[in-house]
């Protein structure tokens, strides 16, 4: 579900996202300590999963960064 958000943003936010995908045992993940099988991040800062795990709850969180 945390995959569909993210392909959804990534078509809404365009060029403004770049959004990568990884497995908790990919060379990227190891650096985190990760708790569970979805965790989404926003450069180096965690999202809060109800967030990552809904489109407009997502839309609005990145909105607010991207106006930053």
């Amino acid at each position: 579900m945390a995959t569909g958000v993210a392909k959804t943003m990534k078509d809404q936010f365009g060029a403004a996202l770049d959004v990568q995908l990884h497995l908790v045992d990919s060379d990227e993940a190891k650096k985190y300590a990760l708790r569970g099988s979805t965790s989404v991040f926003l450069g180096e800062e965690w999202v809060p999963l109800e967030t990552a795990m809904s489109e407009a709850q997502m839309a609005l969180f990145l909105e607010g960064k991207l106006a930053a």
